[in-house]
């Protein structure tokens, strides 16, 4: 059954946005390339505040993605760059994410 993650992530500091995006970018590349996604991408928001959005074939790939390079390093450095971190997972019928604004991904935190 189809696996969908939300995060979402707010910078303590615009000083680690560089550092931030660049990881972050290699990330969603990552789980582009990774066998069993079905869709992988990051939105920007107002202060400071970025959410990402994954679909996934099955857990097992999901899984395998969060345990290898380079989102591991990028999820260990998380406690450095943000003052709010949270994600949610769950699993649907079908694989289509949801959209930010249609399923109530709020606009501005």
């Amino acid at each position: 059954m189809p696996v969908i993650v939300i995060t979402r992530l707010r910078l303590r500091d615009p000083a680690f946005f560089d550092e931030f995006f660049t990881s972050a970018v290699a990330a969603v590349q990552q789980a582009q390339a990774t066998e069993g996604n079905l869709a992988a991408d990051v939105l920007a928001e107002a202060n400071n505040t970025y959410w990402t959005r994954t679909a996934w074939q099955e857990r097992a790939e999901m899984d395998s993605f969060v345990g290898s390079e380079p989102h591991l390093t990028t999820m260990n450095r998380v406690d450095d760059w943000c003052d709010e971190a949270t994600f949610v997972v769950w699993e649907q019928a079908g694989g289509d994410p949801p959209d930010h604004a249609r399923d109530g991904c709020p606009s501005d935190p």
